[in-house]
């Protein structure tokens, strides 16, 4: 487990300073004052990783987007969804923040844990590999890396070598690299011969002369690439503080499409990103972040649950109901920020 990456003492300053009356002043903080008693105000969230795609929880963090709702939120960032989902189930994190891949295999698993609410729908992830490997059918044989068994990123792996006619189980060597800068790291030391990477470190990758040998975007229209869930008995028993972080994040995402150059420094400083590629992240990305908690389209859901069957996740489609928890959603014109 790994602390998320916190901002220089003066960004942070600067940052509550400059935002306060447009963002967590008198007008934001009625949100947490209109007759909504919190059940709890500390409330850890937890990240799947590192990663520009979290910038509205960051941002939320930093602005003071959370405090402005009556929240103590601390947030953590893990070396992968199923280490965090694993943490969600300990009941170490109230809330997660991972693709619903990980949802899937708590569930399987037997355990009693929802999505929620979703909001980020992109497809970050691109497949680099070193000289002279030019495609996914030419991975045969090779060493792949991933963040963790389980994640999203070995997921889609998996469903791309299955795509080319390539057995995962067999036709390649899978490992957990954790995040992309660590994969990206172990490339250039020959452990890994291709590595899957989501924004920025796919430019990174190819700035350094890597091949790019596969897209997410070939493979499925959209993707729901982080949701929220929880254990479900913390959403029965926590809905008005549950509702108080979804509130933060939608401001969030406001925010960051409000404020570009703030959102590039949140991406600088929280996920580690160097200016030139965060600003090429946010520019990508950007469009991907929805106030209204969609997970993906009918058409993107079907390929999710593809790419989940072909990694052996689940053995076919489920409905709806059996991993989303709809009361938040349903009533989102009763809760939602003005």
């Amino acid at each position: 487990m790994r602390f998320a990456l916190r901002l220089n003492a003066w960004f942070a300053s600067a940052l509550v300073v400059a935002f306060s009356q447009a963002w967590i002043g008198p007008a934001a903080a009625q949100g947490a004052a209109q007759g909504r008693k919190l059940e709890t105000t500390n409330v850890t969230v937890g990240l799947s990783v590192n990663d520009s795609t979290f910038l509205p929880i960051y941002l939320a963090d930093e602005a003071g987007l959370f405090k402005a709702e009556g929240l103590n939120v601390k947030v953590l960032a893990f070396r992968g969804g199923s280490d965090m989902t694993r943490a969600v189930v300990a009941e170490s994190v109230q809330i997660g923040v991972a693709a619903p891949t990980s949802v899937l295999s708590a569930i399987v698993a037997g355990e009693d844990v929802k999505v929620f609410f979703g909001g980020f729908n992109q497809m970050p992830f691109y497949w680099y590999a070193v000289p002279p490997i030019k495609t996914m059918a030419e991975a045969k044989g090779k060493r792949i890396g991933i963040t963790r068994f389980g994640s999203s990123t070995d997921a889609l792996t998996r469903f791309a070598m299955a795509k080319v006619g390539l057995d995962p189980q067999k036709d390649a060597k899978i490992i957990q690299g954790g995040g992309s800068p660590e994969r990206l790291v172990a490339m250039e030391t020959n452990q890994i011969d291709i590595g899957i990477f989501s924004w920025p470190h796919n430019f990174i990758a190819a700035d350094r002369g890597y091949n790019l040998i596969a897209r997410q975007s070939d493979l499925m229209p959209d993707f729901p690439i982080q949701s929220f869930f929880a254990a479900r008995k913390f959403i029965d028993a926590n809905p008005e503080t549950t509702k108080a972080v979804l509130r933060a994040f939608i401001k969030a995402v406001r925010l960051a499409k409000a404020d570009k150059p703030l959102s590039v420094k949140a991406l600088v400083a929280r996920a580690g990103l160097e200016e030139k590629y965060a600003v090429r992240a946010y520019d990508e990305l950007i469009d991907g972040w929805r106030e209204d908690g969609r997970l993906a389209t009918d058409e993107g859901l079907k390929k999710f649950f593809d790419m989940a069957i072909a990694s052996g996740d689940v053995t076919e489609a489920w409905p709806k109901e059996k991993y989303w928890d709809n009361r938040f959603m349903a009533t989102i014109n009763d809760w939602k920020p003005q």
